[in-house]
């Protein structure tokens, strides 16, 4: 006969379930022009995507003619910036301005930048020829046998920045309590009846006699 008792999960094993992952936030700059790409990118973050990480693009990027106040606190959320590089992102003022912005928060220490190369363009000379670029071995996106080879490279490559973020951060479900600081006991009251009083002297005469209280 099978054991009528359910197996509980130890209280480690429970507690590790109910553990949750610091949710990392992805910017993805690109021009218009290369929104083919950027929804290729997309596709191969889904899983990613499901393990607490979040993208966020703009649709109307050259709708205006500067920043967003949506854009602008985008921009101060995020962890990670996605450059999709190409001839039409670095001719794009628009592009500039939000990837300028990125490279102030990198350089403050607030903010990783990921240059994806989706077609030969002159990148290092944007302040970025310090970053190692996407896909790997620099060969842009359309160097690729395919757009799908070529952003499953990207993805593997994001999925590194994301690790390099959550290793910098506290992990929200082993912040420990700040230590209670120690209690000193209280001091103890001085009870009258256990100290012993030192008798005084009473004056008679030339020589000083003990009171009757202290005999």
């Amino acid at each position: 006969m099978a054991s009528s008792h359910a197996r509980i999960p130890s209280g480690s094993a429970a507690s590790k379930a109910k553990e949750k992952k610091t949710t990392v936030r992805i910017f993805v700059s690109y021009s218009h022009a290369n929104a083919t790409q950027q929804a290729k990118l997309q596709i191969h973050l889904a899983q990613l995507k499901r393990d607490e990480v979040e993208t966020w693009v703009d649709e109307r990027m050259e709708a205006g003619d500067r920043l967003s106040t949506e854009i602008s606190r985008k921009l101060r959320e995020a962890d990670i910036f996605v450059a999709l590089m190409s001839p039409e992102y670095i001719a794009s003022r628009w592009c500039q301005l939000e990837y300028n912005r990125a490279m102030g928060r990198r350089a403050r220490g607030l903010m990783r930048v990921v240059v994806v190369v989706v077609r030969p363009c002159a990148w290092k000379d944007t302040g970025a020829s310090d970053l190692k670029s996407l896909p790997r071995d620099g060969r842009s996106v359309i160097d690729w046998r395919s757009m799908d080879h070529a952003f499953a490279d990207v993805a593997e490559g994001i999925k590194g920045a994301v690790r390099a973020v959550r290793a910098s951060m506290p992990a929200k479900a082993t912040r420990s309590k700040p230590a209670a600081k120690a209690v000193k006991p209280p001091a103890v009251a001085k009870v009258a009846s256990r100290v012993r009083a030192k008798p005084k002297a009473v004056l008679t005469g030339k020589r000083p006699t003990l009171s009757r209280a202290a005999r």
